[in-house]
């Protein structure tokens, strides 16, 4: 049998390992937070986008500018799967009734990204 600083030697060893081989996980970045900062009778604003994690496909960067400028990304990750004819009417109601900047050829690549993503065909 060993001797008491056998075990201390060895009890100091296994403890390093398992403290040298423990995964590190980094800290998530965190994003800046919105400001308004008041200077007199100038207000200046800072909204940071969000976050996405839409999937890679045609349209993505057109449905990301545009639609984004009105409302949060989450609001169409949490509507259900639509036809096209559906994606077709929400995009030209944000055209005509809230006057979205969309021209035609933007409107059907973003139909298009939505159906993509969003479609119950």
């Amino acid at each position: 049998m060993g001797n008491k600083k056998d075990y201390i030697l060895q009890f100091i060893c296994f403890a390093a390992l398992a403290l040298g081989c423990r995964q590190q996980v980094p800290d998530a970045p965190k994003m800046p937070e919105n400001t308004l900062i008041v200077k007199g009778s100038v207000r200046e604003l800072n909204i940071w986008p969000e976050p996405t994690n839409f999937p890679e496909h045609p349209g993505k960067a057109e449905f990301v500018s545009y639609c984004g400028i009105c409302h949060s990304l989450k609001y169409i990750s949490s509507q259900p799967d639509f036809p096209r004819k559906t994606w077709e009417a929400e995009v030209n109601k944000m055209i005509t009734k809230f006057k979205a900047p969309i021209d035609s050829v933007t409107g059907k690549k973003i139909v298009d990204y939505l159906v993509a993503i969003k479609s119950s065909h």
